[in-house]
């Protein structure tokens, strides 16, 4: 019963910072935001059990991608985002779309209606996840790091395109 109610604190908890992440409009609260969902989705992740996805969370995500977009803006020095013009189409389309989603995720999730997991104490050990990871998904693990790195390198170029370019 306890369990169940950390659950799900930490599930609102997660919902309602990500919803922030969307709506700021200052970058840095956004990515502040953006680090307490993960920390969030960490914490579901204990409450199931799943300790090694919850770390993995931490680490990978806590760690790595949130510390990069925070270096990302303060190299690019995002202050302030401009308003922007849109038409009625885009704006029917980004409130539209996510509600649209949301009504078939809860229609799904209310008309199935499955049972949670029991708590058997079997899990996958480390050495299988690894050994998975790196043969059965080496080549999207690979190309997710030579993704981030090419973010990397690109908010450099940014960064010092700008400084090359700026008089200030």
């Amino acid at each position: 019963m306890i369990a169940q109610a950390v659950f799900y604190v930490f599930a609102g908890l997660a919902v309602v910072s990500a919803i922030l992440v969307v709506l700021q409009k200052n970058a840095m609260h956004s990515v502040l935001y953006l680090a307490f969902t993960v920390l969030s989705v960490a914490g579901v992740f204990f409450c199931l059990e799943a300790e090694y996805l919850g770390a993995i969370q931490i680490l990978v995500y806590g760690g790595g991608i949130v510390v990069l977009y925070i270096f990302v803006i303060i190299i690019v020095n995002l202050k302030e985002v401009a308003r922007e013009k849109r038409k009625l189409f885009p704006k029917v389309f980004i409130i539209g779309l996510p509600i649209v989603l949301l009504a078939e995720i809860s229609a799904v999730i209310f008309a199935s209606r499955p049972a949670l997991p029991s708590a058997s104490g079997t899990g996958v050990a480390f050495r299988t996840v690894a050994e998975e990871l790196f043969s059965t998904y080496l080549i999207p693990f690979e190309l997710a790091s030579m993704l981030l790195l090419a973010v990397l390198i690109g908010a450099i170029i940014i960064a010092r395109r700008k400084l090359l370019h700026d008089p200030d």
